[in-house]
């Protein structure tokens, strides 16, 4: 899960994404889930605060992990990148060197070919981080039922 400083939107989505993989069978132990932000902001820091909030509002409880940054490396180790924006699409392209990495928009999950971002809420207010977690959440249940189908083909490799 990849969005600027790892701060808001990515490890939103790292902690939803690993409840909803830790709850599903199938997926429980074949899944990794991380998250890394395309800028070198907050490496080592915890997430911001209100996003802590609105995933405690919501009732999530994973503490998720310590910011990161999505340097190449980082990168080319996974199989699927999961961007915020089309701006860490590109970002995230022009980084990778492994060609299998797949690297798909949040949005086109739940609005297909749309192309659209999820608003960075970090200027927001809490109703701004609760709906970016409704995208978020959204974007989650489609993509694990992607990795479902995958994994139910044997044509995935998590």
């Amino acid at each position: 899960m990849i969005c600027t400083g790892n701060i808001c939107r990515s490890p939103m989505a790292e902690v939803v994404l690993a409840h909803m993989v830790d709850a599903d069978p199938l997926l429980r132990g074949r899944v990794d889930v991380t998250s890394a932000g395309t800028a070198n902001w907050h490496v080592g820091a915890v997430m911001d605060s209100r996003a802590r909030d609105a995933l405690d509002r919501a009732g999530f409880s994973n503490q998720g992990t310590p910011a990161a940054f999505a340097d190449r490396a980082y990168l080319d180790s996974h199989d699927i990148v999961v961007a915020m924006t089309r701006e860490h699409v590109n970002d995230v392209r022009r980084r990778l060197s492994n060609e299998s990495t797949e690297v798909v928009l949040l949005r086109n999950l739940l609005d297909p070919g749309k192309n659209l971002d999820v608003a960075d809420p970090y200027y927001g207010d809490d109703a701004e981080f609760d709906q970016c977690l409704e995208l978020i959440r959204g974007g989650g249940q489609r993509l694990t039922l992607e990795l479902r189908s995958r994994l139910d083909a044997d044509s995935f490799e998590a």
